[in-house]
Parts: structure tokens; C-alpha cells; sequence
């Protein structure tokens, strides 16, 4: 009578998992750090629009509210405001265009500008 045997021994078992966690574990890492990657991407981006948005701000010296499309997925709210005779306040805000509800990079920033 032949001895045969069905299933797979403890040992087969234990090879063939440690196989499947080596592919799988740096499969896992590299998924994580290229999705990192893109979410670094946009901070560095909204936060570049951000500052060139301050920029022209600051050299326009105008009292106004206005909001502007950059990149085609980008929008750049600036809202520039008078407290006193001299004193204003300058908010620049930067959208993501699948996430308006809330902003990527928020720039605050308060001048004295006086008329020369």
C-alpha cells in the first residue's frame, strides 16, 4: 500500500509565508512612500503659489479681495484688508481644485504701508 500524503507540511507552510512577507512587506513601503511623495509634492507646490501670491500683494498695496486659478488645479485666494489709517492685514489662502472646503497652505501676514 503507497503512503500518500495531503496538505502541505508546517514547514512548507512557514517557507512559503516568510516568501510572500519578503515580497510583500517592501511592496507595502514603496506603495507608502510614493503616495508621501505626492502629498509632499502638493504641500511644497500650494506653499510656492502661496508665497509668489504674498509677493504680488505686497507690491500692489491695494486694498481688494480676489480669487485666481493657478496651474488648472490650484486656486489662490487673497483677501487684503485695512484695520487702521495705515495698518493692513493680508491672508493668502491656496486650494486644491478636489479639496475647496479647506485650505492646503493659509499665509497671514500684517504692513504698515504709508503713502509716500
Amino acid at each position: 500500500m503507497i503512503n500518500e500524503e495531503h496538505g502541505y507540511s508546517l514547514l512548507e507552510t512557514l517557507v512559503a509565508l516568510a516568501i510572500l512577507l519578503a515580497v510583500l512587506v517592501p511592496a507595502a513601503v514603496f506603495l507608502g512612500v510614493a503616495g508621501g511623495n505626492t502629498l509632499a509634492k502638493d504641500k511644497i507646490t500650494s506653499f510656492n503659489l502661496a508665497k509668489n501670491a504674498m509677493e504680488e500683494a505686497l507690491i500692489a498695496r491695494k486694498d481688494s479681495s480676489f480669487i485666481s486659478l493657478k496651474n488648472s488645479k490650484w486656486w489662490v485666494k487673497t483677501s487684503i484688508s485695512k484695520e487702521d489709517e495705515h495698518l493692513y492685514s493680508i491672508v493668502v489662502a491656496v486650494f486644491k481644485e478636489d479639496t475647496l472646503r479647506s485650505p492646503s497652505v493659509t499665509l497671514y501676514t500684517k504692513r504698515l504701508w504709508y503713502n509716500e
